[in-house]
């Protein structure tokens, strides 16, 4: 933040404000000056309203000072939360829906709105976005990464896009990994549990010179897909990181790389057989595969600074509902300027290059038909993101800061142009207490799963013959096609924060946030187009096929509210209590189309709306003695209630373990972990994979 402020700075800053506030507020929008670079410390730490920070312009800043809903997973609560992915430690923090799908893979949420292709948050990786332009979603199977180098996960809540522009519409997930000037010599981890899970991780990290430091790693992870069948599954990966650092210049430079692979029972359909032998088994070898590399360059002055982030991903897969190629290139520049006392001054503007290779409608679709694929009538193209924006952070008065921001940004894919504003104001009631009120627009980057491919799924239909009373069963195609005419998705959004340390050993951060949605993606009425064969364009399939489809569409509007808490307790050095406490109610809204109707039994409207409402989250950290450790972590997830058989949902709650020794410092630690112990078969969402708990061993050794 600035510095004090002079009495003249303070008549500077009222004309200034006075200036930008009435066109900025119009379409507010929520974020906080660099708030990538503001969270480098644990919510334990933000206790301490003297600790303080460096910002991307290298000038100190208290962490209380951050106007926004902020939590910051600590590398000390990842490790002992005994986690195996980066998705499972999410569900530390407040206002993250984490739901396990299967035994690796994950659907992660903010706020509510949760499903599958959840394009509302955007995921970071030092950065570096890692989201998918095909559904402008995370595959989170795809994020991983040793989760000993990872310093602490950045999750803002609430509309940041001003900074960050597209996907930041209910928040941000920043995973920070560390500087490679701290990660010297080897590090080992070896780990095996149920459901044949094995992992073995190397990282060795050198220094060059007084400058220059750097690191390799590779990682690889095998285990079943499912728990209830042995869908085998695996994860390699690798990469390199190197640092510079200067009095007046820092460098990173990172590239690496991955792959996933799993093999499944499938079939393949031939409609031009018999009926007894349309079917044949198959099997189902799919991967995801990628590979990066980036630039993070910074010149730091007196009263200016400047910032070059540059990066390059490949990424494809053959999952046949998302099977594509991706290459993007993405450029972003940054200056910071010290004004006037007591201002300070972001300008940035950046380009972002997607090329697409999407797969083309096949020659003949129905001599070779998969249960379920995905299609474009435009598989090749390139689409470009343009953004520029400016924030100006100004100290009010001695208690008072505040900032307003903006950022103008355009999509090629469907030619919008968005404005996504921001204003905020923070409150320092005392050095233990603060107060903070923002609100802010944003927009989700349109996905070329709405705008560019059409999917489907195969299935039956059994019908009734009404002059016999006989039933006959037919093959059934229901499909949804691209709408390249929707409007951008939007989001308002109002939250309030406080911010309380009574006392070093206990700190309450809690926040009440309203969001107003816009151009939600939903599904249009289902049309008939084929029955018995003979279809609406004259068109005549065999065995007497049924063709059904709908349209994605644009008609969906919907508000969330609700409430948010973290509290850390410390009542003695070697026992803490981190809890999270998320209160979350969605309710939805269109028109013109049966599932928008009062009595609607399914559709995007319900699957909103009827979602759980309270999530909770308590770990405990125990040091029993210096080489002992005992660690709790309990999660719990409400009931949906509801006479919707589809929809309603038993409350789901786990309790995993993790007993740790280390006989020094500089031993390798050997883990017990026990994931949802005693819990048995259970679903995390009524309509996904069973799962169990599950013990694992693991071992890891640093050798400097």
């Amino acid at each position: 933040m600035p510095p004090s402020s002079s009495p003249s700075g303070h008549r500077c800053c009222h004309t200034l404000w006075a200036c930008l506030l009435p066109a900025l507020f119009a379409a507010s929008s929520a974020s906080a000056d660099e708030l990538d670079q503001l969270l480098s410390m644990s919510l334990e730490e933000l206790a301490n309203a003297d600790i303080r920070i460096t910002s991307a312009a290298k000038k100190p800043q208290a962490l209380n000072e951050v106007p926004a809903a902020v939590y910051v997973i600590s590398q000390e609560q990842i490790r002992r939360s005994g986690v195996r992915s980066v998705a499972e430690a999410l569900a530390l923090a407040p206002g993250v829906q984490v739901n396990k799908i299967s035994t690796f893979n994950w659907q992660v949420s903010m706020r509510g709105l949760n499903e599958v292709l959840f394009n509302k948050l955007l995921v970071m990786i030092d950065g570096r976005s890692v989201f998918s332009p095909l559904m402008s979603g995370t595959y989170w199977h795809t994020i991983d990464t040793i989760l000993e180098d990872i310093e602490r996960i950045e999750v803002i809540r609430g509309t940041a896009g001003t900074m960050w522009g597209g996907n930041a519409a209910n928040g941000v997930i920043n995973i920070i990994t560390r500087n490679s000037h701290q990660t010297p010599g080897h590090f080992i981890e070896v780990a095996a549990g149920e459901n044949q899970y094995q992992e073995l991780s190397y990282r060795y990290g050198f220094s060059l010179n007084d400058h220059w430091a750097a690191r390799f790693y590779a990682k690889g992870v095998k285990s079943d897909y499912y728990s209830d069948r042995d869908d085998a599954w695996q994860n390699l990966r690798g990469g390199f990181r190197a640092d510079y650092d200067g009095s007046e210049r820092e460098i990173t430079l990172q590239a690496g790389g991955f792959e996933t692979r799993s093999s499944h029972d499938w079939a393949v359909a031939d409609f031009y057989r018999p009926s007894d032998s349309i079917y044949s088994p198959a099997r189902l070898n799919v991967y995801h595969r990628g590979a990066y590399a980036s630039v993070d360059w910074l010149e730091h002055g007196e009263t200016t600074s400047y910032e070059l982030h540059l990066w390059l991903d490949a990424n494809e897969t053959n999952e046949p509902s998302a099977e594509a190629e991706f290459y993007t290139f993405d450029l972003d520049t940054l200056v910071h300027h010290s004004l006037a006392a007591g201002h300070s001054l972001t300008l940035g503007g950046g380009a972002r290059v997607i090329h697409r290779r999407t797969e083309p409608y096949p020659g003949d679709f129905l001599r070779q038909t998969e249960p379920w694929g995905r299609f474009s009538h435009d598989p090749r193209g390139t689409d470009v993101i343009l953004n520029a924006y400016l924030q100006l952070d100004s100290q009010l008065t001695e208690k008072l800061t505040g900032l307003l921001g903006a950022k103008v940004e355009h999509f090629s894919i469907n030619d919008a142009t968005e404005f996504q504003p921001q204003a905020r104001l923070l409150y320092h009631v005392s050095p233990q207490q603060q107060v903070w009120l923002g609100a802010g627009r944003g927009a989700v980057t349109p996905s070329f799963v709405d705008s560019k491919t059409d999917g489907y799924i195969l299935g039956q239909v059994e019908v009734q013959n009404n002059a016999t009373g006989a039933n006959t069963v037919h093959p059934m195609l229901i499909s949804t096609t691209a709408n390249p005419d929707m409007d951008t998705e939007t989001v308002t959004t109002v939250d309030i924060g406080h911010r309380i340390s009574p006392t070093a050993e206990l700190a309450i951060d809690s926040t009440l946030f309203y969001s107003r949605f816009k151009n939600l993606r939903m599904l249009d009425d289902m049309a008939i187009q084929c029955v018995y064969g003979q279809c609406t364009d004259g068109t005549q399939l065999p065995h007497g096929m049924f063709v059904i489809g709908n349209s994605y569409s644009d008609a969906l509007d919907a508000e969330s509210y609700g409430f948010e808490t973290a509290v850390r307790w410390s009542p003695e050095p070697v026992f803490t209590l981190n809890t999270s406490y998320s209160y979350i109610r969605t309710k939805a809204d269109c028109q013109g189309y049966s599932s928008c109707e009062p009595d609607a039994d399914t559709g995007y409207r319900l699957n909103h709306e009827l979602q759980p409402a309270h999530y909770l989250s308590v770990q405990s950290l125990w040091d029993i003695t210096p080489e002992w450790q005992l660690d709790l972590w309990y999660r719990y997830k409400s009931a949906v209630s509801t006479s919707n058989d589809f929809y309603r949902a038993p409350s789901v709650s786990t309790l995993d373990l993790r007993l740790a020794w280390q006989a020094t410092p500089h031993s390798p630690q050997i883990e017990l972990i026990v994931d949802a112990l005693g819990k048995g078969h259970y679903r995390d969402l009524p309509t996904k994979a069973k799962l169990e708990d599950s013990i694992t061993l693991r071992a890891s050794w640093n050798l400097l």
